[in-house]
């Protein structure tokens, strides 16, 4: 199949804390290499949480045209 090309944008994507609702999420630990669970904190509370197969922050591509 051919290549194709497209302008992208990088975007920040960020958790905010469940459990105070101001902080962010900001990985804190590896990953798990059988589950895929990655353990977070707030930088606010210090509360944890574990996220599976996903890492915050982080960054994304979208197209030019794509809303956020």
């Amino acid at each position: 199949m051919p290549e194709t090309k497209r302008e992208v944008r990088p975007v920040e994507v960020n958790y905010i804390c469940d459990a105070c609702g101001t902080g962010m999420m900001t990985r804190c630990g590896d990953m798990h290499p059988q589950s895929g669970d990655i353990e977070h904190r707030c930088l606010i509370c210090d509360h944890r949480q574990t996220f599976q197969w996903r890492e915050y922050p982080r960054v994304e591509h979208i197209g030019l045209d794509e809303e956020l």
